[in-house]
């Protein structure tokens, strides 16, 4: 009798750490399961925006390779298309880039020994950062500092600094777009809008100055280009402009490509 019951008991402790042993397997796989979604998915979303960001650069690569053709082949207009995927797309805040005399980073006060240019920066934003087209440069930025993602457009020799800009903008009214679909990027050269403005060195240093929002990458950028003598202050960046040899030019020239933009 007493082996019987001493059998039950043992087959009723089976019962419970099998029941227990259930238990708590499938609480871990529920666990498993759980985390799975709370962090795999957030990853996923996390890559999915930067992904966004990296296709909007790449065709900002394009626009770039675009307007360098408007400007150096004088090509009448030229369209991109740009996937928004949730972000937007619009004309950014003014940028004014300057040439002319100066000293210790900063421009001659006098208006008839500069001259200088206004333009509107082409700007893609999402949550997965900032992709910006400005004065010919390409821009990558998480809103606080801005990495460039291509060389400028600088050229200087003993005898000339030619600075091109590529001066973006609108003829009319630009809203900004927010959607997912694909946006076509127009871009017009309005007849005779083009000039070429030459500042004359007269003896005395010149500089190239920019006001952007984006100052520390357009500083980071002069400098990996070979620009000794490089300034900043806020959003203002300027360089002294340099030949090879060490050299002021005896001139510089700022040639403005106006390229007025419409979103399609």
């Amino acid at each position: 009798m007493s082996r019987r019951r001493a059998r039950r008991i043992e087959t009723d402790r089976r019962g419970v750490s099998e029941t227990l042993g259930y238990v708590l397997v499938f609480s871990l796989v529920i666990s498993t399961i759980g985390a799975v979604m709370i962090f795999g998915f957030s990853g996923l979303e996390d890559r999915q925006e930067v992904e966004q960001v990296n296709n909007a650069e790449r065709a900002f690569d394009v626009l770039a390779d675009n307007f360098d053709d408007m400007r150096r082949y004088e090509d009448p207009s030229r369209a991109t298309e740009i996937r928004l995927a949730g972000g937007t797309l619009s004309l950014g805040e003014n940028v004014t880039i300057t040439v002319g005399q100066g000293s210790n980073g900063t421009l001659d006060p006098d208006m008839q020994t500069q001259t200088n240019v206004t333009l509107r920066p082409l700007v893609y934003e999402s949550d997965g950062g900032i992709v910006v087209y400005e004065a010919g440069m390409v821009f990558r930025s998480d809103g606080e500092r801005s990495l460039p993602r291509t060389s400028t457009q600088l050229v200087v020799t003993d005898s000339t600094a030619a600075v091109p800009a590529i001066v973006t903008g609108s003829g009319g009214s630009v809203e900004a777009i927010s959607s997912d679909r694909t946006v076509l990027v127009s871009a017009d050269d309005p007849d005779e809008s083009n000039t070429i403005e030459t500042i004359d060195a007269e003896g005395e240093e010149l500089w190239i100055e920019i006001e952007s929002p984006r100052a520390d990458g357009w500083e980071q950028q002069l400098r990996s280009d070979g620009f000794d003598e490089v300034t900043r202050n806020d959003d203002r960046v300027a360089a002294r402009l340099e030949s090879d040899t060490g050299e002021t030019p005896e001139r510089v020239t700022l040639a403005k490509t106006v390229v007025d933009i419409e979103f399609r």
